[in-house]
């Protein structure tokens, strides 16, 4: 132990020594590990970390598929389905189910539209979470004639209520009802799923449900469902036997659940399956950034091995045994590492806020990113391996030198071994190879959301505003209200100064999913309902399709008749003529949609293009376009196309509904475009960060070659002179300190291209529309390199031209 506090010392004291070699190591050191402590702090929180639920790995969510001969698709759930599952399995010990709305708080503040969920009164057990005050909801909460009750989250309960410890009891107007919350949670609870690509917002109340007799009939699937399994029973066993029920299901409703199956999906999964590929992309990225300064500090590390050669030789010749000397490097160069390590904690403090800021919703939503003591441990252990690797080549190169040859030249410094300027050509040539997969990486996901964002939407989505009305039954429970409040609502803003068109949809795209169902074709066959061609289905009034601009392609639009009174009229889209009337042509004809207890053929009154709903990526789907009396949705988003600054907007928004109903709540205010934006929101992430890391890599690896030329030149100088004495051109001497070290270039793209090819493949699922072996992202980033690396090396060889033949012959 005594010698070990010896050695760092000593160490201390040369780092202090060389004050530029420790800054220019420590800061490279302190950037590698900043970076990877930073992804680590997500990786850990998204990947690793535990969710606020008991026993979490036995938590899986369960989803109906439509056979595509995969278990893959997540489709909402039927409830008669639902609760067979529920009384057959032999693998789940319970099953709740829930699905999410909102609802209107009103009373104690500002009229408020909140994120809910209604969910079986068994979810919170399942899930084995208390309340925090007060309690959750017990099997009687939600039966005709009881009190009706919520439970609400921590942050409404902050915000709304101001943390008031007398809130349990209290009566508030949901939905213009009287509702007494019951309990408040915790505050590292929060449940929301993803499906598909949407998000939804988190709920901040939950209602309890009790699923009445004829929601469980076999029409329809809008819920979602979350199981505990058993102790001992794995996830493949799980899907095994919801497998099982789904076949006889499918055969006792052939009409309904013929192709359709059961995906099991553990919870961990379900929150990260979108991501997780985008993370380990980073989490490679950052890697690669750190082996690239560990070689850039190993180089320098060699370099000043070179210089101490005389030293070390001196202290062997006095006593000191080789493998003593080794642990003394090798302790130097763990304490710079130590040094980075710490200030590299620093960097990721900041640099951790700058990730949670620029990243999608969906990549934190669940999870609390801190660095704790999981992420220092991890920090440590970093530090101290990149010590040791970086420290290996100096130490071991120290370790085969020939004290005799050293001791004989006389005070020189022999510029280290050619085993020495062998490892430090290698390592320089690891950098260029390290670097250029980051930008190839890089590359291809600038040139993917390039594409992403050249994409046609369908629709214009400049100065379009959006907002939501969600209209409470309760108060508006005859349709004839609901289509009024809609109609007065878009003519007051269509009143407004700068409005140029209003329009309204049930929901609006990128803000969430359409619905979906079967659909008849007058005079076709009759099909069961599990072989019928299916639509999206939306409902929008007369002026939606102007205040969008999607453009019509035959027939007309809704008249304001249409859209006031239900004359079975449906404008559909060209993805839905080619899918069901690819020969023909679709005016006039006749359809049914599956969307009602009593449907009705409707008429074929008009086409119109095809637009993107989901998301930016996916390809656009058939679509059926009710009129609002057709099927009366009490939510609607309002689309207004301004000519002035959308963010001007909002007071005059909700001036307008003050006046038709004081208590009724807006939400969602917000422009088409940041909706659009969120949609590839991943996208972009991920392209900033591999960028940043590739811009990083880069310029560590030009520093590296630059170090290696300029100390070759350093070292070369008394040759360079005895050349120009001969008469060697100054542009010979250049071209001589250039290509040496394009030579080396050179060599880490070839060998960097060829690991590319390979390693940019699992990047596939985070690219659209570009080949994860793209030539020209290929050919364009290893030009880049190219020419960087022909700038690091053409600054020493233009001071290799000034050296003075004079002064070099006389260098020692």
């Amino acid at each position: 132990m005594g010698n070990l506090w010896q050695d760092i010392r000593y160490s201390a004291r040369m780092l202090l020594k060389k004050p530029a070699f420790t800054i220019v190591a420590v800061v490279t050191l302190a950037l590698g590990i900043g970076a990877n402590t930073a992804i680590f702090t997500v990786a850990n929180a998204v990947l690793l970390g535990s969710l606020p639920y008991r026993n979490a790995d036995r938590l899986a969510t369960v989803w109906e598929s439509h056979f595509t001969g995969t278990h893959e698709s997540q489709n909402t759930i039927n409830l008669g389905n639902f609760f067979d599952w529920k009384e057959q399995n032999t693998v789940f010990e319970d099953m709740a189910a829930y699905f999410d709305n909102t609802i209107n708080l009103t009373g104690d503040g500002e009229p408020e539209e909140v994120p809910r969920q209604i969910a079986t009164t068994n979810l919170f057990s399942l899930l084995g979470v208390d309340a925090m005050i007060g309690r959750t909801f017990d099997e009687d909460d939600g039966k005709p004639g009881r009190e009706r009750v919520a439970v609400i989250s921590y942050s409404l309960w902050q915000r709304r209520f101001g943390g008031d410890q007398t809130v349990v009891g209290r009566k508030v107007r949901l939905n213009n009802l009287d509702t007494t919350i019951v309990g408040v949670l915790p505050p590292s609870f929060s449940w929301h799923i993803r499906k598909g690509s949407m998000t939804r917002k988190k709920a901040e109340i939950w209602s309890p449900w009790q699923v009445s007799n004829d929601l469980r009939q076999r029409q329809g699937r809008f819920a979602c469902a979350v199981a505990r399994l058993k102790p001992g029973v794995t996830r493949v066993q799980a899907q095994a036997d919801m497998d099982r029920i789904a076949a006889q299901l499918s055969q006792q409703y052939p009409d309904f659940d013929t192709n359709w199956g059961v995906n099991v999906v553990p919870l961990r999964d379900q929150f990260t399956g979108e991501i997780k590929t985008g993370l380990w992309v980073l989490i490679g990225a950052v890697g690669f950034v750190l082996l690239i300064a560990c070689a850039n500090v190993a180089n320098l590390l060699l370099a000043r091995a070179a210089s101490r050669q005389k030293e070390i030789a001196v202290r062997v010749a006095l006593g000191a045994g080789r493998w003593r000397i080794v642990r003394q490097l090798l302790t130097e160069s763990v304490l710079l590492s130590s040094i980075g390590g710490a200030i590299g904690v620093l960097l990721a403090w900041w640099g951790t806020d700058a990730l949670i800021a620029l990243s999608p919703a969906e990549l934190i939503g669940f999870s609390a990113v801190r660095i704790d003591s999981t992420v220092l441990l991890f920090t440590v252990g970093v530090s101290v391996l990149t010590g040791i690797l970086f420290g290996l080549a100096p130490a071991f190169d120290a370790l085969r030198q020939d004290i005799h040859s050293v001791m004989k030249e006389s005070g020189k410094n022999t510029g280290g071994s050619a085993r020495s300027h062998r490892i430090r050509s290698g390592l320089v040539v690891s950098e260029f190879a390290l670097a250029l997969v980051l930008l190839v990486g890089a590359g291809l996901l600038i040139k993917s959301f390039g594409r992403l964002m050249q994409v046609d939407l369908g629709f214009n989505s400049t100065n379009l505003l959006t907002m939501k009305v969600s209209l409470p039954l309760t108060k508006y429970a005859d349709d004839r209200k609901c289509i009024d409040f809609i109609r007065q609502t878009v003519e007051g803003l269509r009143d407004l100064p700068g409005v140029e068109a209003v329009g309204a949809i049930n929901w609006m795209p990128f803000a969430g999913p359409h619905a979906g169902t079967g659909v008849h074709i007058e005079g076709a066959p009759e099909l069961p309902s599990s072989q019928q061609p299916s639509t999206g289905v939306c409902v929008t009034d007369a002026g939606y399709f102007a205040a969008m601009q999607i453009p019509l392609k035959r027939g007309r639009l809704f008249t304001d008749r249409e859209a006031s009174d239900m004359r079975h009229v449906v404008v559909v889209n060209e993805k839905f003529v080619e899918k069901l009337f690819p020969d023909e042509d679709p005016l006039g004809k006749r359809v049914t949609i599956d969307m009602k207890d009593e449907n009705a053929p409707c008429e074929i009154i008009g086409v119109v293009g095809d637009t993107k709903h989901l998301s930016v990526e996916g390809e656009p789907e058939p679509m059926a376009y009710w009129p609002h009396p057709e099927l009366v949705y009490s939510s609607m988003y309002m689309v207004i196309r301004t000519s002035k600054s959308a963010a001007t907007m909002a007071p005059g928004l909700r001036e307008v509904i003050s006046r038709l109903d004081p208590d009724q709540p807006i939400a969602d205010i917000q422009t088409m475009d940041s909706l659009v934006g969120k949609s590839v929101a991943r996208s972009r992430f991920s392209m900033i960060m591999l960028g940043v890391f590739a811009g990083l890599a880069m310029l560590l690896a030009a520093i590296g070659i630059y170090g290696v030329m300029a100390y070759a030149v350093a070292q070369r100088t008394q040759e360079i002179g005895v050349r120009m004495a001969l008469g060697a051109q100054k542009k010979d001497v250049l071209v001589l300190v250039v290509r040496r070290g394009m030579a080396l270039a050179m060599s880490g793209v070839g060998i960097g291209l060829a690991g590319s090819y390979i390693l940019t493949r699992v990047m596939k699922s985070l690219l659209y529309e570009v080949s994860a072996t793209d030539t020209v992202t290929f050919v364009a980033t290893s030009i880049l390199l190219v020419v960087v690396a022909w700038l690091a090396c053409y600054v020493p060889g233009v001071r290799a031209t000034r050296v003075d033949p004079m002064s070099a012959l006389r260098y020692e």
